[in-house]
């Protein structure tokens, strides 16, 4: 029962049942799924070749013979930020949307360990969320209505946060949301840095895509870096290849959310984010 199957199920559950029945359905399909993964772990061990980075076993939506890495919950338990990832023949490494709670150093770092520790002709694939995706379609450079703006701020309202003298309703406010955030322990939620419109559209206009989110993560405190792993950094393509290329990566190629150039293990894969993501993959030679 892996990934695709289960999302199949859930589409056609929502297509023939009646509404006030599509919770409980869901319900039982994630039950099923943790009955699977609870299965699987009792009577085999999970692959050490195959890591999944920021993955939890008590949520188990990937598939059972990945090994996961995370704070808690995983098969190997570690603060990236604090320790360096031990590893030996890796043939697939995976992440997604991890990479943007991570500090830059901490980063370049895992790419190293994870690359260090990899056979040769091993895949590392990426997801994480697109700053060029989110920052063109705001700026209207490709004409198409904003769709993904909209589809964002749509997003970032349902997190419900607080209405502090109007200013988390503002739409340059719930952009910059989708970029940064820390964990406001009073409103127990996360929540973006603050800035005036004046300022956030001087940025806009007068830097690059990079730029403009090296701003935004300045926008955070010391404190409030300290305090939570909620959004502190961004990626676009041309960073990721960097950052891959410097720990000794080759052939750095964008993918779409279900496709490998590299013959990566695909049961991974996960699309209900592709509409803001973007994919890279590389390999060992």
């Amino acid at each position: 029962m892996n990934i695709k199957n289960l999302e199949k199920l859930k589409k056609i559950a929502k297509f023939i049942l009646p509404r006030k029945f599509i919770y409980p359905v869901g319900n039982f399909v994630v039950s099923l799924r943790f009955i699977y993964f609870r299965l699987y772990r009792k009577f085999f061990k999970p692959n050490k070749s195959y890591i999944a980075v920021c993955e939890k076993n008590n949520i188990t939506l990937f598939p059972p013979e990945w090994t996961s890495v995370n704070l808690e919950n995983s098969d190997i338990i570690i603060n990236l930020e604090e320790n360096d990832l031990i590893l030996e023949n890796i043939q697939y490494a995976y992440s997604a949307h991890t990479i943007e709670h991570l500090s830059n150093s901490t980063v370049k770092r895992l790419f190293s360990s994870i690359y260090s520790s990899m056979k040769k002709g091993g895949v590392i694939r990426i997801e994480c969320p697109d700053l060029d995706m989110l920052l063109n379609d705001y700026k209207c450079i490709n004409n198409n209505g904003r769709v993904l703006t909209k589809r964002m701020l749509d997003e970032v309202r349902s997190w419900n946060m607080p209405k502090v003298d109007g200013l988390y309703e503002q739409e340059h406010i719930m952009i910059l949301a989708a970029i940064v955030s820390y964990f406001d322990k009073k409103y127990n939620m996360p929540l973006p840095p603050l800035c005036s419109l004046e300022e956030f559209n001087d940025k806009m206009r007068t830097l690059n895509n990079a730029e403009f989110g090296d701003w935004a993560v300045s926008l955070l405190t010391p404190e409030q870096l300290s305090n939570s792993f909620e959004h502190r950094n961004w990626f676009n393509f041309n960073k990721l290849r960097r950052m891959l290329e410097g720990a000794g990566f080759s052939e750095v190629t964008k993918c779409d959310s279900e496709e490998t150039h590299h013959g990566f293990r695909m049961n991974i894969a996960r699309k209900h984010r592709d509409w803001y993501s973007i994919y890279v993959e590389a390999i060992k030679k």
